[in-house]
């Protein structure tokens, strides 16, 4: 058995849930940790862009917009629970790389589905599109994510740097079909599955299950604690210096300076 902290955060803010993430991978990368999952939600409804995405598409529809430091494309944070691991890299259970990272912690999401009668799998492949919906996180699914009957109902992404990585990732519980489709486009939603759509299951309840599925598939003996003093301390540094700024949300990320560089693998 392995030692893993547990954060359960409330829901928050974009900004917020972003910044305590990459707290996470930093200190992970600057020092030994124990790997971390951290499960929380959004407080409101939101946008999250991906690293390298142009946000300019999703800017005009009045949502809040917070950039990840991970890939992918937009997602909608509406009603969801949203996971996020760190964790050395190089070292079981993701010894393998970034394939391996992905393919670990879908098997646990997969079987803490099946606990609650929801049939879901892997995807094996990659679907691209055309139009604005190729814009959306759930348009096609990416190699290892979560399908239900061949529709994406989890997505997630990944940072890699020197000595941790971060893969975060939202689990949807429903949709609004109004606000995906005045963002993404007509048909966006029947690309997509969510949890209400098969099970009653609370968020709760599932959370508890999907921990237990965690602890197993990782051999990991939870400890539930909160961030440390110098990862508080380093979100609030986040917080200033780029969530809370246009130029790091808004903006081409290329052109945006970062104070706090990250060193990459």
């Amino acid at each position: 058995m392995q030692t893993w902290r547990l954060i359960i955060d409330q829901d928050g803010p974009g900004d917020e849930n972003m910044a305590r993430d990459e707290s996470l991978l930093r200190a992970a990368d600057l020092r030994t940790k124990v790997p971390t999952l951290r499960l929380y939600g959004w407080r409101s409804p939101a946008i999250s862009v991906g690293y390298i995405q142009n946000p300019s598409k999703v800017l005009p529809f009045g949502l809040p917009v917070v950039r990840r430091i991970t890939g992918g494309r937009a997602v909608i944070h509406d009603m969801e629970l949203t996971y996020s691991i760190t964790a050395p890299t190089g070292r079981e259970p993701f010894a393998e790389g970034i394939n391996g990272a992905y393919s670990a912690i879908s098997v646990c999401i997969i079987n803490a589905l099946k606990d609650i009668g929801v049939d879901a799998a892997f995807s094996r492949g990659h679907r691209s599109g055309k139009g604005a919906e190729k814009d959306a996180c759930f348009h096609s699914p990416s190699r290892y994510e979560v399908l239900v009957n061949g529709k994406k109902l989890v997505g997630s992404s990944q940072r890699r740097l020197k000595n941790a990585f971060l893969q975060h990732g939202s689990i949807i519980f429903g949709v609004n079909r109004a606000l995906h489709e005045r963002i993404f486009g007509e048909g966006i939603v029947e690309r997509m599955s969510w949890i209400g759509a098969h099970s009653g299951v609370a968020r709760e309840a599932f959370r508890d299950i999907l921990v237990k599925r965690f602890a197993e598939g990782f051999m990991a003996d939870f400890k539930e604690a909160a961030l440390d003093d110098d990862e508080e301390n380093l979100k609030d540094e986040l917080l200033k210096a780029k969530y809370l700024t246009e130029e790091w949300n808004h903006n081409c990320v290329r052109r945006y300076k970062d104070p706090l560089a990250l060193k990459e693998r």
